[in-house]
């Protein structure tokens, strides 16, 4: 088969590939859009997105374990470590450990973490109006609801997708 026979076309040619690969071709190019401008209006704040997810996570939470915050960020525990190094350094975070095991990591948001991420809060919200702005509520909805089957056909594990979708312990604690 020549390339032309592999080529991605939308039979209606709205979009200049079919819809299935220009929807997913969109969401990581709004995820890398966003990100970008949001580390900019962040850093003032001595915060990236990263940082700001894993704060967001303590804000709601409260104490978490390393284990937590991969399932409800969807990050890498290694790159979870060193952003807990960041934020520790920073006083934005304090690290302790498990008594009944030391290997496990917990994290609490310090009064100077919780005060940044109020402030960081304000940052990404704004953000978040203006870019959706001209797309109705019910539209929202809508695609957020195709986000989530996409996602629960996607998501490495139960753990993953439930942290995920749910942003609750309650959906981490079922899905185990």
């Amino acid at each position: 088969m020549s390339p032309a026979q592999h080529a991605s076309v939308d039979p209606a040619d709205e979009f200049p590939f079919a819809v299935d690969d220009y929807l997913l071709h969109l969401i990581v190019a709004i995820y890398q859009f966003r990100d970008s401008k949001l580390d900019g209006a962040l850093r003032g704040l001595g915060l990236n997105v990263s940082r700001y997810r894993v704060l967001g996570v303590l804000e709601r939470f409260g104490t978490s374990t390393m284990t937590e915050l991969a399932s409800f960020t969807a990050m890498q525990r290694t790159t979870l470590t060193r952003i807990a190094d960041q934020l520790v350094a920073a006083r934005l975070v304090d690290r302790a450990g498990e008594t009944r095991d030391r290997r496990q990591v917990i994290l609490t948001l310090t009064d100077l973490g919780r005060e940044t991420h109020g402030h960081a809060m304000g940052v990404v919200l704004t953000l978040n109006e203006r870019l959706l702005s001209r797309v109705p509520e019910a539209e929202r909805r809508s695609a957020a609801r195709v986000l989530v089957e996409v996602l629960e056909n996607l998501a490495p594990s139960r753990l993953a997708r439930d942290g995920i979708i749910h942003f609750s312990r309650e959906g981490l604690d079922a899905s185990g």
